[in-house]
């Protein structure tokens, strides 16, 4: 564990719309304003997802799983940290789907988000400043985790 929010604190809010790759775009958004580690909640409407998952026991990403039809994200959370010194963004959704064939009518879907572009998302950022959290090899997992 490690302290990070030393010296302060700042909550940005933001909407995503037409197309636009909401990955990509909170990268960015933490390149302009020195974000180097935040939290990420998000709400909203997608047009196109594409979620992976990890598979523990082979260490290895599983192939990922493309969904282009409406989706609103009914949970949205991800965090920002440094991996090999620039802004890394780290998305989980769950994905609520209009399936006429599921039980009421909507089936729910989710996981690691590569990438998913914006219909309607809205944001909140919050970054922390002071200590950043770092990304690095996890020799156990496989995986890249914080270094703290």
């Amino acid at each position: 564990m490690k302290l990070v929010n030393a010296t302060n604190t700042r909550v940005y809010m933001g909407t995503l719309t037409g197309g636009v790759e909401i990955v990509a775009a909170l990268r960015e958004t933490a390149v302009s304003h020195q974000i180097q580690t935040a939290t990420i909640d998000l709400l909203g409407g997608l047009t196109e997802v594409e979620l992976t998952a990890y598979d523990f026991v082979a260490q290895q990403r599983l192939v990922p799983v493309v969904v282009k039809r409406p989706l609103e994200i009914i949970s949205g959370h991800g965090t920002i940290s440094l991996l090999d010194g620039q802004p890394h963004v780290h998305l989980h959704l769950a994905l609520a789907v209009r399936e006429e064939t599921a039980a009421h009518g909507i089936n729910v879907i989710g996981g690691h988000c590569a990438r998913a572009l914006a219909f309607a998302v809205e944001f909140t950022l919050t970054a922390y400043d002071g200590t950043p959290m770092r990304r690095a090899l996890h020799e156990e997992t496989g995986l890249l985790l914080w270094d703290a």
